[in-house]
């Protein structure tokens, strides 16, 4: 991955399609952007890599949109917070119900929802996560078969849940590395530690979700 000094200039960015505009693509993208690694891994390192990528940045800088329009590190990381809530939920309707049907829900009108202090909740989304990985972790392989209905995306299996969330994870977090980068730039702070953080992820190797 080739970076510079500019903000924003050169760097990797991972683009997914309107989830509510088109669900279809939004669908195909995450899968693509997942492809075949190792999706219990995937899961398990993410918190771990949020973190790395937000260390010795300023709470505030975290809480800093890099541009109009853009949401700050803090506010995406809190998203995936909301994302382990409903698949966590979603996971259990699942694996204990014949073919459920479940809501789509508006992520916008969650993003201003109350949080925890920035560390605070990603500790909580830290352990979240843990909880969720474990459960999958033990299913049996025919159960990631099951299937339940997404309201706005149609029928699907546990196997593709599972893959579209290794997916969202992977945009992201290459969305955090990219809003922490600018906003320390902007501030003059360094950005090779995060740099280099970022290329050591394997992130760099995910293709935008666009086709």
């Amino acid at each position: 991955m080739t970076v510079t000094d500019e903000i924003g200039s050169g760097v990797h960015r991972i683009d997914i399609p309107s989830a509510t505009e088109d669900p279809g693509a939004y669908v195909s993208a995450l899968l693509n952007v997942a492809g075949d690694r190792d999706a219990f891994e995937e899961l398990a390192l993410t918190p771990v890599r949020a973190a790395r990528f937000c260390a010795d940045t300023p709470v505030r800088l975290l809480e800093t949109a890099p541009e109009e329009g853009e949401w700050p590190a803090a506010g995406v990381v809190g998203h995936v917070f909301d994302v382990d809530i409903v698949y966590g939920f979603r996971w259990r309707l699942v694996i204990t119900e014949d073919d459920p049907t479940y809501p789509g829900y508006d992520e916008e009108l969650w993003t201003p929802l109350p949080r925890l202090p920035f560390w605070q909740m990603l500790d909580a989304w830290t352990g979240l996560r843990a909880s969720n990985v474990a459960l999958l972790r033990a299913l049996p392989q025919k159960d990631w078969q099951r299937t339940g209905r997404h309201g706005e995306q149609g029928g699907e299996t546990i196997e593709v849940m599972i893959r579209k969330v290794v997916g969202h994870d992977i945009a992201h977090l290459n969305q955090i590395y990219r809003a922490v980068r600018a906003v320390r730039l902007s501030e003059g702070l360094d950005v090779s530690a995060l740099d280099a953080a970022y290329d050591e992820s394997g992130l760099a190797e995910a293709e935008s979700g666009w086709h």
